[in-house]
């Protein structure tokens, strides 16, 4: 019986031991938690740094797809001018029949295709913005 005694003795210990290590641990992230509800006292915000790094890399991006946008724009413009060279005045008619021919569905198309760049590009910005 005294094995029995001493068993739970210890049992009892190790659990005291237990929850007094869980009392710290517990004290410790309360006061962790308390420490990041308050605002910095240095005057910028905790996520001020994130903040800017954002804005650079938006700026970044911006600079680039303008760039990938202005090379486009320059091959679109050789394609065009290698296209009206190549073809003779039949083929170039022909080509520009058919595209009378389907203009609406054309120009819907590109209706289409811009407003849906335009309204993602809003999207993101109210999303940059909250």
């Amino acid at each position: 019986m005294d094995t029995n005694k001493d068993k739970k003795t210890n049992n009892f210990i190790a659990d005291q031991k237990n929850h007094d290590e869980f009392e710290k641990d517990l004290l410790g992230f309360d006061i962790l938690n308390d420490s990041l509800k308050k605002p910095s006292e240095k005057g910028f915000s905790l996520g001020f740094s994130t903040h800017i790094i954002r804005k650079i890399e938006v700026k970044q991006q911006r600079q680039f797809n303008l760039k990938i946008y202005s090379l486009l724009a320059v091959i679109l413009l050789m394609s065009l001018v290698l296209l009206i060279t190549l073809f003779n005045e039949d083929q170039l008619s022909m080509m520009f029949s058919l595209f009378f021919k389907y203009k609406f569905i054309i120009l819907f198309t590109l209706i289409a295709v811009s407003l849906v760049q335009i309204g993602s590009r809003s999207f993101i910005l109210k999303e940059e913005k909250d």
